[in-house]
């Protein structure tokens, strides 16, 4: 079966249940990190789907005293374990993506915006389950959505409310 999703040649968003059912496994991801080594993972979750139905799951982790973001970490992995990002392919995260306009997190991170690395990848829809209050940049290159599924979305916020400092 080939989901509606890879077979558009635009920036829809298609299929949100499958997707949602994604952002449940991520959210189960950030606990397990969080049980395991709270120091060393974070609280977002984020994933590569490509058109072939690869995945790859990943949470931030933190890495030489800086926050290597959950999306970093999925489209590192992804281009280890399959190469690159193909076109078509959609990230989907626990937290939408952070851009270059809050400096206080960038000094926290590792490397660019998650923003600016999705910009520069294949990858031209990105679905969360929650919008970040604190990020209002608009050089996104590619259809952000968040779920519309509410317990999904409480989920990610209470995840994202830990550490947020403008909620």
């Amino acid at each position: 079966m080939k989901l509606r999703e890879f077979t558009e040649k635009d920036y829809k968003i298609h299929d949100r249940p499958h997707l949602d059912r994604y952002l449940v496994k991520l959210c189960d991801l950030v606990i397990q990190g969080q049980q395991h080594d709270a120091e060393q993972y974070g609280m977002v979750a984020a994933c590569v789907l490509d058109p072939s139905h690869n995945v790859v799951l990943r949470t931030s982790s933190k890495v030489d005293h800086h926050w290597r973001h959950a999306e970093r970490n999925a489209i590192d992995a992804y281009k280890q374990e399959h190469g690159d990002v193909p076109a078509g392919s959609i990230i989907i995260t626990t937290l939408s993506p952070c851009n270059e306009k809050d400096s206080a997190m960038a000094k926290e991170r590792y490397g660019e915006s998650c923003t600016n690395l999705i910009n520069h990848s294949n990858v031209r829809k990105v679905y969360c389950g929650y919008m970040d209050p604190s990020q209002h940049d608009a050089h996104a290159e590619y259809t952000l959505e968040v779920t519309s599924d509410k317990n999904i979305r409480g989920l990610c916020k209470k995840l994202a409310d830990t550490f947020l400092k403008n909620n």
